[in-house]
């Protein structure tokens, strides 16, 4: 097949290098044979895959792969993408680079992709490595069988199916499971819009089972999303209900999720209200992730790691202290969107949202803590701060929802933050003076600046500044599970201080 550079590619000087480099160094793309696909789960069939060779190196068409694995596929030309739709998974192919990219995480191929205008092409054997790492897990590639073998649907995955039992005193959900799980670490929770979240560590979900679940009652809906290290599975509700007791039985065969129906006693006005806006939910967003490392220190510290092990830290002290329920925004090392770590806690019912960085400037002397709210950057140093927290933004995708961020819309969304100002600018101030009682550190103040992370949080929200990895001392402080363990402390001294006042604030004006 000869080299072809149309459409998209006459749009970009660099994908004409990229393709003349690879004419250089590979030849053209030529038809070379075929590899076969074959489905544990239906003996007997089989897909065929042409395969191209460019130098020494096999390719497959991506859209093949499509109708192969009966998903979807799209082209977008604006970004030079093509886009596999891998049950509730998004396996994304730039045209001429090396990096695939499923759902939030980037895999390297051998080889770059090849694009001649119309289709995208994928190396053979690095891109079926990945699949198996990531949206078909259980399947292999027998080179010397030149046969690519899908995943058993039973073998690869521990969660299946479910159905719904309505009773006359609440809903029975009985999920089919194929593993046992230790119930103690299921994570549940009902988001403000009416889904119930059951999130299973270990898990393995199948998506395509669960949608064809049997529904009824109060479910009307369902659908199962594959964590790094666990499964989520959300139920839509139509109508309140309390948090499910879940266990399992038949020796890990069904996992139960037991619904009672809600009591209508007629609660007075006051005891609704006290009931909503309770601080029973804290979200604690750790800064970057995957990706995207954040600040790097002098000697190779990543913010990513600072923020995520104080996050565990404080949410393993909430659950010890309080009865506070605590949602992450991540738990583990992957990159989450900025605009989706608000929704996940709007979704969660947050009462709480702390944000937690680590600072990194040109000034190596620049040392200590401070806390900042959302409003328009007044300083010098308040731009360059939300510039370097808001460059994140560069790894999304080009239509994520910033893309016409502008001073105007600032202005409104600190408008619709006004509502927590007062609340938001109490926990920054608390913060400050727990951390003065604890850290070796001095404070640099309560800031406000446009960071993008607390855009859309409907509850008081605050981003931590703990500390400058580009100061070589605070570097090596922030590296101590000690000096880490004080940082965690206080912002528990300060929750619980914040709580205490806005609880019994809130009891008054009832």
């Amino acid at each position: 097949m000869p080299l072809r550079v149309t459409g998209a590619c006459r749009r970009s000087g660099l994908l004409r290098l990229l393709a003349l480099a690879l004419l250089v160094h590979g030849g053209p793309l030529l038809e070379a044979g075929e590899i076969r696909i074959a489905f544990p789960d239906r003996p007997g069939e089989m897909e065929i895959l042409d395969t191209f060779m460019l130098g020494a190196t096999e390719y497959i068409k991506a859209a093949d792969l499509a109708r192969a694995f009966a998903i979807g596929s799209y082209v977008n030309r604006d970004v030079d993408k093509s886009i596999l739709y891998f049950r509730d998974s998004e396996v994304k192919i730039t045209a001429f680079s090396s990096f695939v990219v499923v759902d939030d995480r980037a895999f390297q191929m051998t080889q770059p992709s090849y694009f001649d205008g119309e289709s995208y092409y994928v190396p053979a054997l690095s891109f079926f490595n990945i699949l198996a790492q990531t949206v078909l897990p259980g399947s292999r590639y027998d080179k010397a069988r030149r046969v690519f073998v899908g995943p058993s649907a039973r073998g690869s995955f521990n969660i299946h199916g479910a159905t719904v039992d309505y009773k006359q005193n609440g809903t029975l959900i009985r999920v089919k499971t194929s593993q046992q799980f230790d119930i103690r670490n299921i994570v549940r929770y009902i988001t403000d819009n009416g889904w119930l979240v059951v999130q299973v560590p270990g898990g393995r979900v199948d998506t395509l089972a669960l949608s064809r679940s049997v529904l009824g009652g109060i479910i009307r809906g369902v659908k199962g999303r594959q964590l790094q290290n666990s499964a989520e599975i959300r139920f839509r509700l139509t109508d309140r209900v309390g948090l499910p007791e879940v266990y399992q039985v038949n020796r890990g065969a069904e996992l139960h999720i037991a619904l009672r129906n809600p009591v209508r006693n007629g609660n007075d006005r006051a005891a609704e209200i006290r009931k909503q806006w309770y601080l029973d939910t804290i979200v604690l967003d750790p800064g970057h992730g995957g990706m995207d490392g954040g600040t790097v220190g002098r000697d190779g510290l990543k913010e990513k790691t600072v923020t995520l092990d104080i996050a565990r830290r404080l949410g393993r002290l909430i659950k010890q202290k309080t009865d506070m329920r605590v949602i992450y925004t991540r738990d583990e090392d992957v990159f989450v969107p900025l605009f989706q770590r608000t929704r996940i806690a709007n979704e969660a019912g947050g009462k709480i949202f702390i944000s937690i960085h680590a600072n990194g400037v040109k000034n190596r002397a620049a040392q200590g803590f401070e806390t900042w709210l959302l409003a328009p950057a007044n300083t010098p140093e308040a731009i360059e701060t939300a510039r370097r927290e808001n460059s994140v933004i560069a790894l999304e995708e080009s239509n994520h929802p910033y893309a016409e961020f502008s001073d105007e819309s600032l202005i409104l969304s600190t408008m619709a933050h006004s509502a927590w100002m007062r609340e938001s600018e109490a926990l920054g101030s608390i913060i400050l003076e727990k951390f003065k009682s604890r850290l070796d550190s001095p404070s640099r103040g309560l800031k406000q600046a446009d960071f993008l992370v607390l855009i859309g949080a409907a509850m008081p929200n605050i981003l931590v500044e703990i500390g400058f990895l580009s100061n070589l001392q605070e570097e090596k402080k922030l590296g101590q599970s000690k000096y880490r363990q004080k940082i965690a402390l206080g912002l528990l001294d300060a929750i619980l201080e914040f709580k205490q006042t806005y609880e019994g604030a809130l009891s008054a004006d009832l």
